[in-house]
């Protein structure tokens, strides 16, 4: 969606939500609290349930957060002045319960900045989070030794002043800090809690001033708060739903076409590869070659010891090929104990170096271990010249055909 036709819809929504608001107010609270308690509860649904996809810490730590928050800001929608929930409370309570979940919510996106990339621990991150929750419910709704935010007939306290001007400071401080973090702020979930992180600056702002809980400050404060809230919902919450189905749809393409004991491509794998590159192939001025390896007597092996033990052969060997081929060639375990080494942009002697770099590193390997004596491995070659016709087969059969002429000559009398 384009950036004219989301600040048209805004502007619309904001003057639907200034005439709710002149014609009952608490319908327009409601309807503006309902919206970020709706916003936070996806937040929450889609961080935890989708992590596992994703492995995005920020986006499950945002989660946590923001589900605290919604707790917070529904039990000020529920005490707030004319609601008759809890007749018993004035406007101080819901204010107080106001300035509670702002300063849950800007701490938290200042806390984003310093999050490891690695794994967070989730239990202990949630347990902090219902500590803080409930510690604040209690102080501000039974033990009443939360500071006064607000007295009837003069407006705001010296407190909730001094407490939003300190949330803006967070909040202006955080987006200033990713803005200067580029390397992290250009990712798109964290490019909306910039921005969002801006217009609730602003927002704060306008709460500083009302002195009448239904007044026209508090009105825009809770504008810009929805304002806020959708920046959040379209570039988390909309992310949050595409990124971790289009990781899905990857690992499931990957698990596809890679083998799952040694991570290699399979045979599958490698064929949509080498398809998939035969235009780039063609043009290239260098020779294409092929290495066709395999593993002798890898059943005796597995006879003797299990197939568990040669599984882990065969991930053994795919480690030590790893090791022995250049950076830019593509391996493959092609069945079975049979491996397939593609090398794009080699001569005829660089095809026969690396070949020699997986015999000396393989002889070397099996000589390090007593179970392994016994196993061997042959190797045989393709290789086609620049701007020759690729054929995969062909070159396939190439190779294979001299993998079988070395194996022959090892069984052939001296």
């Amino acid at each position: 969606m384009g950036v004219w036709i989301i600040l048209s819809l805004l502007s619309v929504a904001s003057v639907v939500l200034y005439v709710v608001a002149q014609a009952n107010y608490l319908l327009f609270h409601a309807l503006v609290e309902g919206f970020a308690i709706v916003v936070a509860a996806l937040i929450y649904v889609l961080a935890t349930r989708t992590y596992q996809y994703s492995r995005n810490t920020t986006f499950l730590f945002l989660g946590i957060a923001y589900f605290h928050v919604a707790v917070l800001d529904f039990s000020h929608l529920l005490t707030y002045k004319g609601m008759g929930v809890f007749p018993a409370f004035g406007a101080d309570i819901p204010t107080q319960l106001w300035i509670a979940g702002r300063f849950v919510e800007a701490v938290s996106l200042f806390i984003v900045l310093f999050l490891p990339r690695e794994q967070i621990n989730r239990r202990l991150t949630t347990i902090a989070y219902n500590l803080v929750t409930v510690c604040l419910l209690l102080s501000i709704m039974v033990f009443r030794v939360f500071p006064s935010c607000f007295v009837e007939g003069q407006g705001l306290t010296a407190f909730k002043v001094l407490s939003e001007y300190v949330i803006i400071f967070l909040l202006l401080g955080s987006a200033y800090t990713l803005h200067l973090r580029k390397d992290r702020s250009e990712q798109g979930a964290l490019k909306a809690v910039r921005t969002a992180m801006v217009i609730t600056a602003v927002s704060e702002l306008a709460f500083t001033l009302y002195t009448d809980v239904y007044g026209i400050a508090n009105m825009l404060g809770h504008i810009l708060k929805v304002i806020s809230y959708y920046v959040i919902y379209s570039g988390v919450v909309a992310q949050g739903i595409e990124v971790p189905y289009s990781l899905i749809s990857a690992e499931l393409k990957d698990r596809a076409l890679k083998d799952a004991l040694t991570s290699h491509y399979n045979r599958q794998g490698m064929m949509e590869v080498m398809e998939k590159e035969m235009p780039e192939i063609m043009q290239e001025r260098s020779g294409l070659g092929l290495l066709m390896i395999d593993l002798d007597n890898f059943k005796a092996i597995n006879d003797s010891y299990g197939h568990l033990f040669g599984d882990e052969v065969l991930k053994m060997f795919a480690a030590c090929l790893d090791d022995s081929i250049r950076e830019n060639d593509i391996a493959c375990r092609f069945g079975g104990d049979e491996f397939v080494v593609l090398l794009r942009e080699v001569d005829l002697n660089e095809l026969a170096y690396v070949r020699d770099r997986i015999q000396t590193a393989t002889e070397a390997w099996i000589a390090d271990n007593e179970r392994l004596q016994g196993l061997g491995v042959s190797i045989g070659t393709a290789f086609l010249q620049p701007g020759q016709p690729f054929d995969i087969d062909s070159l396939l059969k190439m190779a294979d055909k001299s993998m079988y002429a070395v194996k022959q000559s090892k069984k052939e009398p001296c």
